[in-house]
């Protein structure tokens, strides 16, 4: 076998010679975590790569200790808790001001969301929307809903169901995409809600196009779905290009929160570095600067205080 099952004793051992240092907590740590989620997620940094080149596997650099890829591991973790909180009021905030800005434009019309002359796209792509909204509904014979009580409620009880009460079933991804598939008109108008929105809690107001929200929420979603899978997060990148980091989605951020709540994320986000920085070597924790795109953080944090 390519990969053939080691013991967590032989995990160790396999690590050691390697030239990696470990200690009497590595194999419960290799047990509880997994040493494809530990090692094989973590070690870049620590690699050697001129030695692992000459040996064909992987040599580790001299000083290297489980437990500083450890301290990687667990400090990704809470990058991807700290984050995915954000991203989830970010995520309710454009489905609240997406549904408002389409209510007010259709408004006195009966689900106007089902009708694809209210969308401005691809057939199949509107297609595709509604009947994820038929799906919601309990209307598509092909794909049976996940029951929900707040939507049974307006089923039975009303005679339809607005958009503002189905946009809370819809994931992120069809919110943003019902966003996308409106008139530029109404995302316009979605746009000037988020600038008014920033301008009600900043000293200095900034005009957020729907070009560049469209962008942030394109980044907030793929980050999301990186956390929300338990993904390696500090040195992901997302969008087409793949160019996109951590610190270009925490600037993303600032246009999409209330001041307070991104002040508050910024704090904790910022005191996760130095409590890295005593774990593992400057040279180490440099790279992951270099990973996260740290660069536009100091920027953005002073924006506006």
């Amino acid at each position: 076998m390519d990969k053939p099952f080691k013991t967590v004793e032989e995990q160790v051992a396999l690590l050691e010679s390697r030239g990696m240092a470990t200690d009497s907590n590595t194999p419960d740590i290799l047990l509880r975590e997994g040493y494809y989620s530990v090692v094989n997620g973590y070690k870049a940094p620590f690699i050697d790569r001129d030695a692992s080149a000459a040996a064909k596997d992987d040599r580790y650099l001299p000083g290297s200790k489980f437990e500083d890829v450890y301290s990687l591991f667990r400090f990704d973790r809470e990058l991807r808790l700290l984050l995915f909180g954000r991203f989830s009021i970010a995520e309710e905030t454009l489905k609240t001001v997406a549904a408002y800005c389409f209510s007010k434009a259709h408004a006195g019309q009966h689900e106007p969301y089902l009708d694809p002359a209210s969308y401005d796209a691809e057939k199949h792509q509107v297609a595709r929307l509604i009947s994820d909204f038929e799906t919601a509904l309990g209307r598509n014979p092909r794909r049976p809903p996940k029951r929900k009580l707040y939507l049974d409620h307006y089923v039975s009880n009303h005679d339809e169901v607005p958009i503002w009460v189905i946009m809370k079933y819809m994931t992120l991804g069809q919110a943003f995409k019902f966003y996308c598939f409106q008139p530029e008109s109404v995302r316009n108008d979605v746009a000037k809600t988020f600038s008014t929105l920033y301008a009600n809690c900043h000293a200095k107001p900034i005009l957020i196009t729907q070009r560049r929200l469209r962008l942030a929420y394109d980044h907030i979603k793929d980050f999301r779905n990186i956390c929300a899978h338990d993904e390696r997060l500090y040195c992901a990148r997302v969008a087409p290009s793949l160019d996109t980091a951590i610190g270009d989605v925490v600037k993303d951020l600032q246009l999409v929160l209330s001041k307070a709540e991104y002040v508050n994320f910024l704090t904790e986000y910022l005191r996760m570095m130095p409590a890295l920085a005593k774990d593992i070597s400057p040279e180490v924790m440099n790279q992951v600067l270099n990973d996260m795109k740290m660069s536009p953080v100091g920027e953005a944090f002073l924006v506006n205080e």
